[in-house]
């Protein structure tokens, strides 16, 4: 137990050099008369937000009965977590579905089908295999069209050449490349590809830094990243052409699935001003310790998976003509906006506590939209595989399994304390050490308060800044703004002359219980 006075004794023996005459025993240092301090004020409430969660398991049950037989059928065969096969699904329906459904929650409250999702491993965890396990339905429609494509190209050229011979014959129109998956895209042959593809589809990619890397690296000017912002909510973009003149997409509906290395991660969200990061749901989950097996994905498993990713690529739009595609449009049901009433709710209260890091405070506050999206995958899946009979009312079981999803995914901020420091602000790092110092501190001291010293000492040695070290100035300032939120209450002692010594820390005993 730390004594209050300690650090005064020590203060006073490093300050004071008392010599005894030549002959004599030197004269024992006493510290100074200290009149005790109590604190016995009630303490406020402290502010509503929570903590961030513990880490969780990937919810594979909330997935339709299909998906949950693929995703263990990948995890087994190799020796990977659910996680893995888990996002790569999610993706795959997300591309197969497209623009073809959309979520209506309210009035003037749309959701697509647009999913970015992030799978954080080590280099040579299996990510790669397991997300291509996943994606192959989808490159298996892709390549059915580009054969499409092929053969209506030799078609078009022999009409072509015919109608170049003989004028009277109407020149051939030029058919157009469909893609489901998408490469290493400016935002002119994003916006063509899109334009040409209405359904829409995805991006996959080995390493997503890579993707980020290659914004705006053929055009430099900046504009690619700003369109993908836009992208994430479907809005509608355009490029001007000097030959081909104005070329647009009123509905573009992309997702984005692909991995990042723990030591990326800080290089993920670039510009943690502009919201890039809070639009990507990441995932860090525990590696899981593999043996040599000889099961593998069975053909049988194989086929039923490729033919449930293909059921949702055949879902059809309201309509769909030359000028692009209007979304067959699906509601909540009764029960299914209570709930989500309820856990938008949840977010708000959690966003107006300080329990979550400024840099997260977006991904928090898109997490309702996020619930939406997943929600309208999950229901578009069950409704393929029979389990849901109503393509029009998403049921509320289809929310709760989208909502116990997304706090998968938010548990998972927890262990990003790279990304936290990265967008960080000084005073917020200095904050956020101190707080858990005090949390500790509080479970530690059983209502006594803490030292000025220890506070000091501790936090410099768990924290390092690359704009300085931690002065007492910035500690000062911290607590004192902890003092103004109730975290704590700082006392003076004074010595027998009057003189204040170094604070005195009480701790709100509320902090005790937050993990």
């Amino acid at each position: 137990m730390t004594d209050p006075l300690n650090d005064v004794v020590k203060k006073i023996k490093n300050q004071q050099k008392l010599k005894a005459p030549p002959g004599q025993t030197p004269l024992p240092l006493q510290p100074p008369r200290v009149e005790p301090v109590y604190d016995d004020e009630p303490w406020p409430d402290l502010p509503c937000g929570k903590e961030l969660p513990k880490k969780k398991e990937f919810p594979v049950a909330a997935l339709p009965k299909q998906a949950q037989v693929f995703c263990e059928a990948v995890s087994d065969a190799m020796q990977t977590p659910v996680d893995f096969a888990a996002l790569g699904i999610l993706g795959a329906m997300a591309c197969a579905i497209g623009a073809s459904t959309r979520l209506e929650v309210k009035p003037g409250w749309i959701e697509q089908s647009v999913l970015w999702l992030a799978l954080c491993a080590r280099p040579g965890a299996a990510k790669t295999p397991s997300l291509n396990a996943c994606f192959k339905p989808i490159r298996g429609i892709q390549k059915e069209l580009n054969l499409k494509h092929s053969q209506a190209m030799t078609t078009y050229r022999e009409k072509l050449a015919q109608a170049k011979k003989d004028p009277t014959v109407e020149l051939p129109t030029k058919p157009v490349d469909e893609f489901l998956l998408l490469g290493d895209v400016t935002q002119e042959g994003l916006v063509r590809t899109l334009s040409e593809s209405p359904r829409g589809g995805a991006i996959l990619s080995d390493e997503l830094t890579g993707w980020l890397g290659s914004h705006d690296k053929y055009s430099g000017k900046g504009n690619d990243r700003q369109a993908y912002l836009s992208l994430w909510s479907s809005l509608p973009l355009s490029v001007h052409r000097k030959l081909d003149g104005v070329i647009s997409v009123n509905l573009p509906v992309l997702s984005v699935v692909g991995g990042v290395t723990p030591s990326s991660l800080p290089r993920l969200h670039g510009n943690a001003e502009d919201g890039f990061l809070s639009r990507i749901l990441i995932a860090c989950p525990e590696e899981r310790q593999g043996v040599y097996t000889k099961q593998g994905i069975t053909t049988a498993q194989a086929l039923a998976y490729g033919a449930f990713i293909r059921k949702l690529w055949e879902l059809q739009p309201e309509h769909r003509d030359e000028h692009g595609i209007t979304p067959r449009t699906v509601f909540l049901s009764e029960d299914a906006e209570v709930l989500f009433e309820s856990f938008y709710n949840e977010m708000q209260a959690t966003l107006s506590g300080d329990a979550i890091p400024s840099l997260l405070r977006g991904t928090f506050s898109k997490a309702p939209s996020q619930v939406a999206r997943i929600a309208l995958v999950l229901h578009c899946g069950r409704q393929v595989s029979g389990e849901e009979h109503d393509p029009y009312r998403l049921s509320v079981d289809c929310l709760d399994g989208a909502i116990q999803i997304v706090r998968y995914f938010l548990s998972h901020l927890k262990s990003m304390e790279s990304l936290f420091h990265q967008g960080a602000t000084r005073a917020e790092k200095i904050r956020g050490k101190v707080l858990d110092w005090l949390k500790q501190e509080a479970k530690n001291l059983f209502g006594l308060p803490a030292t000025w010293s220890k506070l000091r000492h501790d936090v410099r040695c768990s924290i390092t800044l690359h704009d300085g070290k931690i002065d007492g100035p910035a500690l000062v300032q911290c607590l004192e703004g902890l003092q103004a939120t109730g975290h704590i209450r700082l006392k003076y002692p004074l010595d027998k002359s009057g003189y204040n010594l170094k604070p005195l820390i009480f701790i709100n005993p509320s902090l005790s219980q937050i993990s």
